[in-house]
């Protein structure tokens, strides 16, 4: 079973920072990082819209400047709110690159970075909407499909869209038969927020091939 880092190694290292990233890389398969666009337009990684979340500061990532967001600390560690590019240039060429889609209109930008470096890399998303724009415009690009609720129509949006991947909560890989029918659809399970070595064994057993 392979092992996304979420957020980057978000539980020792300040999150969906260059040095979590950094520091995730040295033991995962795959580095997840959120991607926004801020008020200046550039794409920066933060899973939250409000900044206070992350930084305590204040303000939405999408009314705010890059110069603006580089003067926050996230988790007071003296790290900024960085770049995705700056991000995902933190990670060596042989981890894969998760690209986290928080909203539409990202995928022109996200799809540009995918072909400009090294790594391979996925597109994930809750949003239909925007995978949907990655596939169309780069149709190499593996997708995933987050969801939480309503396996039925899920697991029917993510074929239609014709992903590689569907990421459900880990309750529903339990809890339901998800992990079988992704399966015979031929798509890969990646289970989330997995937070502890002993439900990733019990995911595993489950089926589950990422967590």
């Amino acid at each position: 079973m392979e092992i996304t880092a979420h957020r980057g190694f978000e539980s020792l290292y300040p999150e969906n920072t260059v040095e979590a990233a950094a520091r995730a890389a040295e033991e995962a398969d795959r580095i997840e990082i959120d991607v926004r666009r801020c008020g200046s337009g550039e794409l920066v990684a933060c899973h939250f819209d409000r900044v206070r979340f992350t930084t305590g500061g204040r303000g939405r990532v999408r009314d705010l400047s890059v110069d603006e967001l580089a003067a926050l600390s996230v988790g007071g560690s003296g790290e900024a709110v960085p770049l995705v590019e700056d991000v995902a240039a933190a990670v060596p060429a042989d981890t894969e690159l998760k690209f986290d889609l928080k909203g539409p209109a990202l995928a022109e930008d996200v799809v540009a970075l995918a072909n400009d470096v090294d790594n391979d890399v996925v597109v994930s998303s809750f949003y239909a909407d925007a995978l949907w724009e990655t596939r169309h415009i780069d149709d190499d690009i593996p997708l995933s499909y987050l969801f939480d609720v309503r396996v039925d129509r899920n697991l029917t949006t993510a074929g239609l869209l014709d992903c590689e991947y569907v990421s459900p909560h880990w309750s529903l890989a339990l809890g339901t038969d998800v992990v079988e029918r992704a399966h015979d659809e031929g798509m890969e399970v990646e289970a989330w927020t997995v937070a502890t070595s002993a439900m990733a064994r019990l995911l595993e057993r489950a089926g589950v091939d990422s967590v």
